[in-house]
């Protein structure tokens, strides 16, 4: 989702862009003109070839967190996928003698673990205990190891990503579509989410602001509660908001990912953003739900 929405505008904008790919030569919904790059995480001399003239990577590796129970062998998967995947891509970077200058590498609002409904965290609060705050954790050190090399290197805690294909909001807006929907456990529980061109936004600015280095939360100015959330959803999709879905019922379905994803959250901001400043342009969620269900 994120991926190809960049390249999209990367290359609207005039940018070469290498995509890596673990299948290449298979049909492709990116934009012509990308060059297509197998991605074998193991094979660091033939990243390093694909990434020779690139002045910036954009890591977006990450088996997806959302919509799979988290059995061990998925959290493997999920663990896998992100911290020696960005291990490999950094020691790709180290074997070249003129590497990229910046890596801006993917993390998620997971950091910060699980925190009380009316804990606000920033970029300056301390990690969470739980698997998801340890995985981001993990996954933010493997990128930031690109630094001893000299390269300039941003992470991106990025909330929930609002999209009308891809991501979470199918699947919330999908009892809603059903008659059925409503808010998720107590409803308290905090949703910090950005608009999907918001993101691409903002990986821009990073790309293009040379300085910028450190971890940045990708989240609107205006993070709002489940009960809130499910009110827009109802409002925008013109459906009832009645139907409460038990907490106890998500964690038979989904197990420790409900808790993780969807009973609880964490009240996130930015000091380091300045929205304006960045161009964000979706910053309440009524009126950029609207704008999202108008695309479809």
């Amino acid at each position: 989702m994120i991926g190809k929405a960049l390249t999209r505008a990367l290359i609207a904008r005039g940018d070469t862009v290498v995509a890596f790919s673990r299948t290449p030569s298979a049909p492709s919904t990116l934009p012509v003109g990308v060059t297509p790059a197998l991605w074998n995480p193991q094979d660091t001399h033939a990243t390093a070839a694909a990434l020779t003239g690139c002045d910036t990577i954009v890591n977006l590796v990450g088996a997806s967190i959302a919509g799979t129970r988290w059995t061990n062998a998925y959290k493997h998967n999920l663990w896998q996928s992100r911290v020696p995947a960005t291990q490999y891509l950094v020691a790709a970077c180290a074997t070249m003698t003129t590497p990229p200058t910046r890596l801006i590498s993917s993390s998620g609002s997971g950091y910060y673990g699980y925190r009380a409904a009316r804990y606000d965290v920033d970029e300056d609060s301390s990690p969470g205990s739980d698997y998801l705050a340890q995985l981001c954790v993990a996954w933010e050190a493997a990128a930031m190891d690109a630094e001893q090399f000299g390269m300039r290197v941003a992470v991106v805690r990025t909330s929930v990503v609002l999209d009308t294909i891809d991501g979470a909001l199918p699947l919330m807006a999908l009892p809603f579509r059903l008659w059925v929907g409503g808010h998720v456990g107590s409803g308290t529980q905090p949703i910090a989410w950005i608009h999907r061109d918001d993101l691409i936004t903002l990986l821009l600015w990073l790309i293009d602001h040379p300085e910028a280095q450190g971890a940045y939360n990708a989240v609107a100015p205006q993070p709002v509660d489940n009960h809130t959330f499910s009110a827009a959803l109802a409002a925008t999709l013109h459906r009832p908001n009645w139907l409460p879905v038990p907490a106890f019922a998500l964690r038979l379905l989904f197990g420790e990912m409900a808790d993780a994803l969807l009973l609880n959250g964490q009240t996130m901001h930015s000091n380091r953003l300045n929205p304006d400043i960045v161009g964000y342009t979706h910053t309440t969620l009524v009126p950029a739900l609207t704008q999202l269900w108008k695309e479809r």
